[in-house]
């Protein structure tokens, strides 16, 4: 299937339809959604919201880190040490008339080094999303671009310039107030710069697009509990490195629970079946999933888990992909008055099984982090924190390296 669709032109068509519309009560699930635009917001925002007549306004600024890193470039020998700051202001948007209802979000991505200026970026994300509520059936488009300089993936130390598009569009149709059906396209692309990660080019190992088509069931399941059942195909293609190109076909299941709810989050489960183009990498069947839940009691403490099964390609094409398992648990408790403490650890390994070429082999990385925070009003919360981390891997010394952190995080809600 050869698909070509333009992505950087509908994001600011949809900006500009989002600053048209109003709002009205109640709101529609975002099924369909691509890789950046299912973050968006799916129902009228409730905290730090400013009202512009019918449109709602939801600004916010996250000072990721204000502090000392011990090791920037991940170096196994001789690390190289700076003080940064990081922060990301931000702005959701939310509308809704009787026709129509848009969601938008544009933030900057700033980060500005002591010593290794090299390292500086400025970035952005936009994206937005306007359904068509006719009736019953509901047609929907969307866009979205984030421009970066974060590392790609927990594989990747060295972090690249890249540029991330989606345009995705379908259509809904409702079978009740609490069920619909519905099917959707997307067509996504990751542009990486010139950057090189252990001698190897990412920009032409890793730049590519991919091509999904996609159809559902979501319903409700109680009010705090929805179920979406999809599948669908997809197709990556790698600019330079055609031989890097696969097919998919998936099937997923999705739980969503209400943030009102004692366990609030999400969960999915996906049993995704992937062949390469190249003979000598390793077919993939199996099961690949996500769960990002959280658990209050007794209004003093809360738990926080995150678990991920995900199959990414590594830089390196002689290693094709790798299927990384990560998990995470998180504790926050409240000492006294708004004041917490916060103790997490995590750990993700890489299991590198997929080409026939190189012998199997596991990589892990190891985190470990505790924070003192001060909750202020809303949801503003400030922190210091401590973080170490180290990954190890049995075939390249060079990606071994121990890493800390201190540092000042600050979530500021207006």
């Amino acid at each position: 299937m050869n698909v070509v669709l333009p992505v950087r032109i509908p994001v600011l068509i949809v900006c500009l339809i989002m600053s048209l519309t109003a709002a009205e009560a109640g709101a529609q699930a975002n099924v369909g959604s691509g890789p950046l635009t299912g973050t968006l917001a799916e129902t009228e925002p409730t905290a730090g919201v400013l009202s512009l007549g019918p449109v709602k306004l939801a600004p916010g600024l996250t000072i990721r880190e204000i502090g000392w890193d011990s090791n920037v470039f991940n170096e196994p020998e001789s690390p190289k040490e700076d003080y940064l700051i990081a922060m990301q202001p931000d702005l959701s948007v939310f509308s809704r008339l009787r026709f129509v209802k848009a969601s938008a979000y544009a933030g900057a991505e700033l980060s500005y080094f002591q010593t290794y200026t090299s390292e500086d970026s400025v970035g952005h994300q936009l994206r937005g999303r306007v359904d068509l509520l006719l009736g019953r059936l509901r047609p929907f488009v969307a866009g979205g671009e984030t421009k970066t300089r974060e590392r790609a993936n927990a594989e990747i130390d060295v972090r690249a310039n890249r540029v991330s598009d989606e345009l995705s569009g379908g259509i809904a149709f409702e079978l009740s107030a609490h069920s619909l059906v519905y099917a959707a396209t997307a067509r996504t692309s990751n542009a990486f710069e010139d950057a090189f990660e252990d001698g190897v080019n990412v920009a032409e190992t890793m730049t590519r697009d991919g091509y999904d088509y996609s159809a559902g069931l979501r319903t409700d399941i109680t009010p705090l509990l929805s179920l979406t059942v999809f599948g669908g195909y997809h197709e990556d293609r790698f600019t330079s490195v055609p031989e890097r190109n696969s097919e998919s076909y998936y099937t997923t299941a999705q739980l969503g629970f209400s943030p009102d709810g004692v366990i609030n989050g999400s969960a999915s489960l996906t049993y995704r079946a992937m062949t390469p183009v190249d003979p000598a990498v390793r077919a993939y069947k199996g099961i690949l999933g996500t769960a990002a839940l959280g658990y209050s009691f007794l209004e003093v403490g809360r738990f926080a888990l995150g678990l991920s099964r995900n199959l990414e390609y590594s830089f390196d094409t002689a290693e094709a992909y790798f299927i990384e398992n990560s998990v995470s648990l998180a504790y926050t408790h409240r000492i006294v008055g708004m004041v917490d403490v916060q103790a997490r650890a995590a750990r993700s390994l890489f299991n590198y099984d997929a080409s026939e070429t190189v012998p199997p082999h596991e990589d892990t990385v190891d985190t470990v982090s505790g924070g003192l925070g001060y909750n202020l009003r809303n949801r503003t919360r400030v922190a210091l924190n401590y973080e170490y981390s180290r990954r190890r891997s049995p075939v390249s010394a060079d990606r071994n390296y121990e890493r800390r952190r201190v540092y000042l995080s600050w979530l500021v809600a207006f």
